[in-house]
């Protein structure tokens, strides 16, 4: 992994950054307006995600984990495949093997996170699971040697004691559930800085595709295998399905692909960090869980340190961006 990452960080040149590691502005051409644009599709991708909690919680009352699984992500890959095929053909083999190999990471981390789910709270999960916002700059900062500045690290931390007064509740203990869950989450953090590397050099559409198709055929080959022959669901599961499929797949997915061509990872991954502030207000609106001055002390440190991060990120970009692709 470390070469891979490492080019994040060479200076100089027609795609490296300046001495001062802000990118040229004949690179990416990321100005602020795009970055901002780039940086709301993440903060939207994380909304999505969590709002859709609730349905998947549904889904998953009516029919197993991998057969869900595996029918989401083949209704995303369904639906792009008719403008995939094109920027399909004229990938070369790297272009292949990032596809499938993050396609890999992101079904590791749902299969990881659904069996250790089974094993501990759902609180202690999602908090667990939201430490990839921590596993980020350590990964790059490890691998490339340029870590976030202090504010980001600042605004990592809040974010991290925000997201533990939202999740943490009641006695727990550490066992075979958490430790899946925390491999889980190095899948995660994996994806995240891979979306990262291959969204500047392949195609969005190609590299969303690829990932979709991967977790279709792993969703639903281990579900064949594990969880039996499938049965119909009912029509309420099957429009679960369709809805994650389509939003928390397809469109997550694109605008994962497209925002982190234009956002550093660790600011990308305390965006989509979101994902569990809004899946709390999900579960408040349809009367899973009540609003308590615990939840919205634990909104304040979310949103705040998001913010105290954005601020820093602007100031001192961990890596500097290389040019993405002509198109999408």
């Amino acid at each position: 992994m470390r070469p891979l990452i490492a080019r994040f960080s060479k200076a100089g040149g027609p795609s490296g950054a300046d001495q001062s590691g802000r990118p040229p502005e004949a690179g990416v051409g990321a100005t602020r307006r795009v970055q901002l644009l780039a940086e709301t599709g993440l903060a939207l991708a994380g909304m999505i995600w969590g709002v859709n909690f609730v349905l998947v919680k549904f889904a998953m009352g009516h029919m197993p984990a991998f057969y869900y699984l595996g029918l989401r992500f083949l209704v995303g890959a369904v639906l792009l495949a008719p403008f995939s095929v094109g920027r399909l053909k004229s990938l070369d083999r790297r272009g292949w093997l990032l596809g499938c190999g993050i396609g890999l990471l992101l079904f590791g981390g749902f299969a990881l996170q659904t069996t250790g789910l089974r094993l501990t709270t759902p609180g202690l999960s999602g908090f667990l699971t939201s430490l990839y916002v921590i596993i980020v700059p350590l990964m790059l900062g490890l691998a490339t040697g340029k870590w976030p500045s202090p504010i980001v690290g600042v605004g990592v931390v809040v974010v991290v004691g925000g997201l533990a007064v939202l999740s943490l509740y009641g006695r727990f203990g550490f066992g075979w559930g958490e430790v899946l869950t925390l491999l889980a989450t190095i899948f995660w953090a994996l994806h995240i800085i891979g979306v990262g590397y291959a969204s500047r050099r392949v195609s969005a559409v190609a590299l969303v595709q690829l990932q979709l198709v991967v977790c279709a055929v792993l969703g639903l080959g281990t579900s064949f295998i594990f969880e039996g022959a499938p049965t119909f669901p009912g029509w309420g599961a099957t429009g679960a399905v369709l809805w994650t499929g389509i939003m928390g797949g397809l469109v997550c997915y694109l605008l994962m692909a497209v925002g982190q061509r234009y956002t550093p990872a660790t600011l990308a991954g305390l965006l989509m960090s979101l994902e569990a502030v809004f899946s709390l207000i999900a579960s408040i609106v349809v009367g899973y869980d009540h609003l308590t001055v615990r939840a919205l002390v634990g909104f304040a440190l979310v949103f705040a340190g998001t913010t105290v991060a954005r601020m820093g990120s602007e100031r001192s970009p961990e890596f500097a961006a290389e040019p993405a692709p002509p198109g999408p």
